[in-house]
């Protein structure tokens, strides 16, 4: 069936995102085919159009959407055509059209939006891994989170807040402060201009000299405030993103694919 696609035919800026006629396949056993009404942008969509980490071109980026079930493959009963669905990790999701297996195909509920079910997927099981099982956060302890304006940094300040554990976040700029103040932070450092030292002794004053029991970092090159040390509970140093060092190459410049994608860090570093 013809459909409408965005192709990557070479890496580069916006500037090689083309919108191009496309065919889509029938669902084969256990997958479905699925009208995309909405679809998430994520990060890893740049990296792959720059040739950071990337399939060979030409290809249809996107990973995550949500729609309408058109056409069930053999075999699938768990869901109807005409429902609404949202999906991760189903690449090519920037059509008008994706198959994808059925597993996958996560119903939505009817109060939710579908842009909104396209958006909150990907980063919001990246948060949820983040806090329960990567880390566990505890009711009583102090969070500290970099990045905390961006899509998983805002899920993961809710998230913390609704574990019942104390927020400090750090973010850029005025206008990101009030975003993270207003998913519930407790307390928000402007990291912009700060070094490492002055961010971590910020910390420690805010905390009354203790630090924070775990740090999830999402840039990657921010100024890092580390764990404090305590024999009880572990603490730790989450690693969950790379952003500002992979946009910090050289020139940015696109290159191939390397012999095995790979995906940004999610490390933990025990203190």
């Amino acid at each position: 069936m013809a459909t409408q696609a965005i192709v990557v035919g070479e890496y580069g800026g916006p500037e090689v995102l083309e919108l191009s006629p496309t065919e889509v396949r029938l669902p084969g056993p256990g997958e479905i085919r699925v009208d995309v009404e909405a679809v998430g942008v994520n990060f890893k969509d740049i990296y792959q159009r720059t040739g950071v980490s990337a399939p060979e071109v030409p290809f249809v980026p996107g990973l995550e959407g949500a729609g309408r079930v058109e056409r069930l493959g053999e075999g699938v009963t768990a869901l109807a055509v005409g429902q609404r669905v949202a999906w991760v990790d189903a690449p090519g999701s920037y059509a008008g059209q994706v198959v994808l297996p059925a597993e996958r195909g996560i119903p939505v509920p009817d109060p939710v939006p579908t842009d909104v079910a396209a958006a909150a997927l990907a980063q919001g099981v990246t948060a949820h891994f983040l806090t329960h099982s990567t880390y566990p956060v505890k009711a009583g302890e102090s969070v500290l989170i970099h990045a905390a304006a961006g899509g998983t940094g805002l899920l993961l300040v809710q998230l913390a807040k609704h574990l019942g554990a104390r927020v400090v976040a750090t973010v850029s700029t005025e206008e990101k402060e009030k975003l993270a103040r207003g998913a519930g932070a407790d307390e928000v450092i402007r990291y912009d201009g700060l070094s490492s030292a002055r961010t971590s002794a910020e910390v420690r004053r805010l905390t009354g000299g203790q630090g924070v029991d775990v740090v999830f970092d999402g840039v990657g090159a921010a100024p890092v405030a580390r764990p404090r040390r305590r024999p009880s509970p572990p603490t730790g140093a989450v690693r969950c993103g790379a952003v500002r060092a992979a946009m910090a190459r050289p020139g940015n410049r696109p290159r191939g694919p390397p012999s095995s994608a790979r995906r940004p860090q999610r490390r933990v570093r025990p203190s």
